[in-house]
């Protein structure tokens, strides 16, 4: 959008630079002497990442900003330089032109949205409509110039910065499609959409597969399709429903001694026919799916193993890790350029014992029950501490690239406000320092706009751990809530401080009661400023709808330490997962407005 609500542009601050060392003038009063050189025989990121610089400098100038593959003197040049690492952008000065140089062909595509991000542009979430408009601004300049003291060069820390479909229940064609157009603004390079999840055919790379396609390869992300689901490969409902009368021998034992025709249950790893036939039917799948870069390739979720005589006395981590490596063996030598990825979670969540992974898997490391009262790597927590031993032996025993399977959003957290850009900054430091290259997050549209902080700070440290987490936070605030910023500010830090502590919150401990008073004291505090902020820009509808959105974040804080409370005082076990007809109430009154994803009990448990 290029024009805000008029009450937001003042306070959606950016840097000009002033006179420099080197200062050139792009554009003024609607008119540019400048072209954008990119090379005749351009890929296709390349064409896209020229025509984006076309498009946002027009936008912002009024000007018609030419591509063309033929020098001149006065020009931005667009080019990949050999010299410079893998996703790597830099931006210079040399004489009347400026130079946009990539490392490949992702990394020129930064070094536009970068110099963009120079003049101004600032992206802070996709155009999902809850924002009304405020996702995206683009400043309007009646003369450009751009001076640097230096030359400016960055490549993001993690290699991969990866975006979960997942169970993707508020997703459709267009979101994915918002998303896709936001993630390299971000440099989040992966977008991951399960094959089937669940085997419901609704959340389904086939879905959407045509359409996000050309979109995701011109923008050089990389598309990652697997998850949970040996299963989508060998089942007993194969061969016609004939399968399992065929070969019952293929399926695993369940635990009283019977072969099992459920999901659940993984097949007989052992037996060498089972595996060639699943290994048959994957190799089709990706044949016929030559686009996808990452394929995940997990046991099914709340798997049980086979307990058959050649199986039970392995671990579920040695039969994973076995079936992975000789899965990755085969399909080096059929599809080269894939990447296979393999879990380690839950029953696997160790390394093996006997067998070792291949250094051309990636691995992604998830801990699911991860207590977020502590950091990842403090002892305090048992599970933490636990998962910690275990990332800490996979590094020693594991030479490939290890990414985390984060839980910076939740499905179980319930869309509670749970915005905590500090905690991750120290997760993120300690991944780095660990020899961790990825960090993912799910991506639901229906609460983007509660999460919204989580995602543009997690972004921004993928790049880079040590970035200024306060000043990310701050440019948010003032880009979505304008000039009532500072009040969104000091929420989003009372709830960094209370929502992991004193709420319905998977793997926390219990408290007193009066804890809970002292939580819901300080939400109360915070209500009290949203409303009394909200009251002053009733005229400016924008930030007054963005207030109240804050506001029912608040609200149903408030609910929530109210429902721990209860708990404590009865000291009765806690279902996490479990939503009250209150909350449940109190969702449907308030859906679609970005803050609330309400799953059907009926297709999803846990």
């Amino acid at each position: 959008m290029r024009i805000l609500v008029s009450a937001l542009i003042p306070f959606l601050l950016f840097s000009l630079p002033g006179h420099a060392r080197n200062s050139i003038t792009l554009s003024a009063k609607g008119k540019t002497g400048y072209s954008i050189l990119s090379p005749k025989d351009a890929s296709k990121i390349e064409q896209f990442a020229a025509s984006e610089l076309a498009h946002y400098l027009g936008r912002i100038s009024g000007a018609e900003f030419i591509v063309d593959s033929r020098p001149g003197k006065r020009r931005i040049t667009m080019t990949l330089d050999d010299s410079l690492e893998s996703e790597q952008s830099e931006i210079s000065v040399e004489g009347n032109s400026i130079m946009l140089k990539g490392g490949d062909e992702r990394g020129l595509l930064y070094a536009v949205y970068d110099f963009l991000g120079r003049l101004g542009c600032r992206w802070v979430a996709p155009e999902f409509s809850f924002f009304e408009g405020t996702s995206t601004f683009i400043p309007e300049i009646a003369k450009i110039t751009y001076a640097a003291d230096a030359d400016v060069s960055a490549r993001p820390e993690m290699k991969y910065r990866k975006l979960y479909v997942e169970e993707g229940l508020t997703h459709s064609e267009e979101s994915l499609l918002q998303l896709i157009d936001w993630m390299p603004k971000l440099k989040y390079n992966t977008l991951v959409i399960p094959l089937n999840y669940l085997g419901m055919g609704i959340v389904k790379w086939d879905n959407w597969r045509e359409r996000l396609t050309p979109e995701l390869e011109k923008r050089g992300i990389m598309i990652e399709v697997g998850g949970h689901g040996y299963n989508n490969f060998l089942n007993a409902e194969m061969e016609n429903g004939r399968l399992f009368e065929q070969h019952p021998e293929w399926f695993g034992m369940d635990a009283e001694g019977n072969r099992s025709r459920s999901h659940k249950v993984v097949f007989c790893t052992s037996n060498r026919d089972a595996v060639d036939y699943l290994l048959k039917n994957l190799l089709s799948y990706l044949k016929g799916h030559p686009e996808i870069d990452i394929f995940d390739f997990w046991p099914p979720d709340g798997d049980r193993w086979c307990t058959c005589e050649e199986c039970r006395d392995e671990s579920a981590t040695d039969r994973h890790c076995r079936l992975v490596a000789l899965t990755a063996e085969f399909l080096k030598k059929e599809l080269p350029n894939l990447k296979l990825e393999c879990l380690a979670y839950n029953r696997y969540v160790d390394p093996p014992f006997r067998e070792k992974l291949p250094d051309y898997v990636l691995l992604d490391f998830c801990a699911y029950r991860q207590n977020f009262e502590y950091q990842f790597y403090q002892r305090e927590d048992k599970n933490n501490a636990m998962y910690a031993d275990a990332l800490g032996r996979w590094r020693e025993v594991f030479d490939g690239e290890m990414s985390i399977y984060s839980y910076y959003r939740k499905y179980i957290w319930l869309s509670l406000p749970n915005i905590f850009p500090h905690y991750m900054q120290k997760d993120l430091k300690y991944y780095r320092d660990v020899g961790v290259t990825g960090i993912s997050i799910y991506s639901e549209p229906g609460d983007w706009f509660t999460y919204g902080p989580n995602y543009y700070v997690l972004g921004h440290l993928a790049q880079d751990p040590d970035a200024d987490v306060e000043k990310i936070m701050e440019e948010y605030s003032k880009q979505v809530f304008g000039p009532a910023w500072e009040t969104a500010l000091s929420v989003y830090s009372d709830l960094e401080n209370v929502v992991r502590f004193g709420t319905r919150f998977p793997h926390s401990t219990t408290k007193r009661p009066e804890q809970y008073d002292e939580y819901e004291a300080v939400m109360r505090r915070a209500f009290e400023c949203v409303v009394a902020e909200k009251a002053k820009y009733v005229s400016s509808e924008t930030v007054h709808h963005h207030l109240e959105r804050l506001a029912l974040m608040v609200e149903y804080t408030i609910m929530s330490i109210g429902e721990m409370k209860q708990e404590a005082i009865r000291n009765s076990s806690i279902r996490w997962a479990k939503m009250s007809d209150e909350v449940k109430a109190f969702f449907l009154k308030n859906k679609d407005k970005g803050l609330f994803v309400l799953r059907d009990p009926e297709l999803y448990s846990y």
